[in-house]
């Protein structure tokens, strides 16, 4: 998505991409109603009534799927310091929500938004097929410890909505990958196409997915005016032959 300091703006450009979208899964960036902004508590909103969460909510019901959006949560224990979450819904039920553990320091993320502090897991089920989900958000990514959580807890995908910039790219694919091969699932980068706000002005793209071999998953492209649309389809069975077959994780010790 191309991503402005104007909530409506944002929210309508979500609906008009996520019409667009195929699959069981839609997953936008990370804070897509915003992006980073040091006016985080003033974009806080309810998950009773905020907007932002009322429109996943209502696209996840009108497309009988499921909806990850990264948004400003309010903190009641701390006004002035929202979390970074990403919340999840399913067929217009919210399954749940993550809030980002770790925040970018370097940019002074720790200054205007809290941490959270639970890893977040689902169970998501098609007639096609059922499995487990995790997510991240962005700056997590270095982190290989959270990964490795979530798939302890069963997770077969990885979802990463992010605002990674692009001068950091390289870091960006390495990182996807290499969570992807320590943990033999899926790991899907979603990031912000563009940030224009008081904070942030730049291009940022490079969306990715990587399978539990660390291939890059070969996907179909739709360019926009709002924004880039990456479809790709997950093999569940694959993530489960190659655990099956190659026990690494069974190797893991925890020090």
């Amino acid at each position: 998505m191309n991503i402005h300091e104007n909530v409506s703006g944002n929210l309508e450009n979500a609906v008009e991409l996520t019409e667009k979208c195929e699959g069981d899964i839609i997953v936008l960036p990370e804070l897509f109603t915003t992006g980073f902004t040091k006016h985080s508590s003033y974009f806080a909103e309810n998950k009773y009534s905020g907007i932002s969460f009322l429109t996943l909510k209502e696209i996840s019901k009108k497309r009988k799927n499921l909806i990850i959006g990264g948004l400003t949560e309010e903190n009641k224990g701390c006004g002035d310091k929202p979390f970074n979450t990403a919340v999840v819904y399913n067929s217009g039920k919210l399954t749940g929500k993550y809030r980002k553990i770790h925040l970018f320091k370097y940019g002074d993320e720790h200054l205007y938004y809290s941490a959270g502090d639970k890893i977040f897991t689902c169970k998501f089920e098609r007639t096609k097929f059922k499995t487990k989900i995790g997510v991240m958000l962005c700056y997590d990514l270095r982190f290989p410890e959270m990964a490795r959580e979530i798939m302890k807890q069963g997770a077969e995908i990885i979802f990463v909505p992010s605002n990674f910039p692009d001068e950091r790219k390289e870091h960006w694919k390495t990182l996807l990958k290499a969570r992807a091969i320590e943990n033999l699932c899926y790991v899907a980068g979603v990031n912000a196409y563009e940030i224009h706000n008081n904070c942030i002005d730049g291009k940022f793209g490079n969306s990715a997915c990587y399978d539990p071999w660390g291939n890059l998953v070969k996907g179909k492209t739709k360019c926009l005016k709002e924004g880039k649309i990456f479809e790709f389809e997950l093999n569940i069975e694959k993530v489960r032959k190659i655990r099956n077959k190659y026990k690494f994780l069974d190797d893991v010790v925890i020090l």
